[in-house]
């Protein structure tokens, strides 16, 4: 399928393998590597663990579109040789004739395994498996399993068989059950396919219930042990298992008890692995060129280049088909001037990976964050034993792992074997870095037991110089540092700045909220009513060439609100009751603070 003007259509996101193939969409090839990890890779249990977007699933979703054969007729294999026809792999006569749709094939995703409990979560592997083994219920009419297997394989279709609690170890043992059953009726060995397998643990870790969905994957993942190599038998039910996540988290015990486990990360220097998931330069400039934007390639890569996994310069295919998406009909239109990037990946990514650690970094840490946000490296410390419950204890290696197998960050050196050198790949993860840092700071100011911005804004309304101090000295010595520090404006304008994003989210407590705006005879800094809008605060800002100058510099600030009547439109207002005005002097995360009614 293509567009009025002959491109291929571009496959933005949900499709899969065959609807690319069947509908002739663009297919970046990557049907080598089916002989890589199955033919070549003698591990029983392979994981690739990657950034979101970066085309797992589509990876997973070829492979077991490959090797599943038909269940009605075995033998038959046109349903492969019509998707495969044109790619890579069937140049390898070899590997197509022994591998091609020779394969019973169970391909899961544990994508949708969450929810605001452990109940709800395990209902939902409650549904997975019932929809699992109704999509083989073909085996009820088999000759070779037996009445028992029948009865147990009808069960796993029955949701409240499932629920039941004296039923659960027939929910976790499912994946077994089901690859022995396929193994017996076909006398052929299981290829199982886990994708996203972390993220129950994931969003266990967010709603605090790890250690229960901990158990209760690794039980139902305790497939991993009936491969030929973990059993020591050839007549094991599993030929090989692959799966696919964002993090190793390899202290859990889901890989406890499995041998030959290879795991590959964006920090794996196994290089026959490194191009398998995500666009490789060569490929990036090729679907450019194709939809003629190769002129803008500078552009492409100062927004979206940066990701190393271990020596290869890799793109993240969701920005690269987006970008193509968006711009290239302008090319065809005459309409150049319209070409530009955007941030595709904002949306894909999570402020989760901070939220855990906002508040508890110490000072050093958040000066390296300052060191990413000015483009700068950093060396860091990068814990592979990490596990999504450790995130409570704030370790920071545990903090920059997560940065680094989240997509935030990537190492470009490796100078000891757990130190690595980082930074933030472009200028599309700057954007995403500072703006979901923003958000949890937001966040950390409007919910919570302590509602720190709440508690300013009513602090300056009422008066409370000392409590108002409390809290803004607080939040300089938390937050500060990981945000837009680096300004080379004057350190006034960094300091209004800090103040306008608390005020700004205190919408709820803050009324007719001005900044620089025309009062008296000059511009105030700062104003803003209460609710009913019979108080009125006014505040000036100033920084301190030094912190024993703060006092002095408070007080200028104060004298220069009184001088130029900042106050005079308040005062003539019948339903102003009180006005409190603040002369605030900064240096650094402190402030000193002066106050007249």
């Amino acid at each position: 399928m293509a567009d009025q003007k002959g491109f291929k259509l571009l496959p933005i996101g949900g499709d899969t393998f065959s609807e690319i193939i069947n509908k002739n969409m663009y297919y970046v090839d990557k049907t080598s590597f089916l002989r890589t990890v199955f033919a070549e890779d003698e591990s029983s249990v392979l994981l690739f663990t990657r950034p979101r977007r970066f085309g797992k699933t589509l990876l997973m979703d070829m492979f077991a579109d490959f090797f599943r054969l038909d269940y009605v007729n075995p033998t038959d294999t046109s349903f492969q040789q019509k998707l495969f026809k044109d790619t890579e792999i069937m140049k390898d006569k070899s590997f197509v004739d022994k591998y091609m749709g020779q394969f019973p094939v169970i391909f899961i995703s544990l994508k949708d395994i969450k929810g605001i409990s452990y109940e709800v979560a395990k209902g939902e592997l409650v549904n997975l498996v019932k929809g699992l083994a109704r999509t083989y219920s073909f085996l009820q009419k088999s000759e070779v399993l037996t009445d028992d297997d029948k009865l147990d394989l009808k069960n796993l279709c029955s949701d409240a068989y499932l629920k039941a609690p004296i039923n659960q170890n027939n929910l976790t043992s499912a994946l077994s059950f089901l690859s022995s059953c396929l193994y017996k009726h076909f006398k052929k060995q299981v290829i199982l396919l886990i994708d996203e397998y972390d993220v129950p643990l994931a969003k266990a870790a967010s709603w605090k219930y790890h250690k229960e969905m901990e158990d209760l994957i690794s039980s139902f993942l305790g497939v991993l042990k009936s491969t030929p190599k973990n059993t020591n038998e050839e007549t094991a039910p599993i030929l090989k298992v692959v799966m696919t996540g964002c993090l190793k988290v390899a202290k859990n015990s889901i890989f406890t008890g499995v041998n030959n486990v290879v795991i590959n990360t964006v920090l794996s220097s196994q290089s026959e692995f490194t191009q398998i998931i995500g666009f490789n330069r060569e490929e990036t400039k090729k679907i450019l060129k194709d939809y003629n934007l190769s002129n803008y390639e500078e552009m492409f890569k100062e927004n979206y280049d940066g990701y190393r996994f271990y020596k290869d310069e890799m793109f993240c295919p969701w920005d690269v088909i987006n970008f193509v998406a968006e711009n290239y009909k302008h090319v065809l239109n005459h309409q150049e001037y319209k070409i530009k990037p955007d941030n595709y990946w904002i949306t894909s990514t999570s402020s989760d990976v901070v939220k855990e650690y906002i508040g508890f970094l110490k000072e050093d840490i958040r000066q390296q964050l300052q060191d990413l946000v000015d483009r700068k490296t950093i060396e860091v410390s990068i814990n592979d034993s990490m596990n999504y419950d450790d995130l409570k204890l704030h370790d920071p290696d545990d903090f920059f792992s997560l940065l680094v197998h989240t997509g935030y960050l990537t190492a470009v050196g490796n100078p000891s074997k757990n130190n690595y050198i980082v930074k933030i790949p472009n200028e599309e993860i700057l954007n995403c870095f500072e703006s979901n840092i923003k958000k949890v700071f937001d966040d950390n100011l409007t919910s919570g037991p302590d509602k720190k911005a709440e508690k300013l804004a009513s602090g300056f309304l009422e008066g409370n110089t000392s409590s108002v101090t409390a809290i803004l000295n607080s939040l300089l010595t938390s937050y500060v540092s990981i945000r837009d520090l680096a300004t080379k404006s004057k350190p006034e304008n960094f300091y209004h700045g800090f103040m306008s994003g608390i005020f700004t989210v205190s919408e709820k407590w803050v009324k007719e909220y001005k900044s620089n705006f025309e009062a008296g005879d000059g511009y105030a800094d700062i104003s803003f009513r209460n609710s009913d809008k019979t108080k009125v605060a006014i505040l000036e800002l100033k920084s301190s060439p030094s912190e024993k100058d703060m006092k002095v510099v408070a007080q200028k600030a104060l004298l220069q609100i009184e001088e130029k009547q900042y106050a005079k439109e308040f005062l003539e207002l019948p339903t102003v009751q009180s006005i409190e005005t603040y002369g605030i002097a900064f240096f650094n995360k402190q402030c000193y603070i002066v106050s007249k009614k």
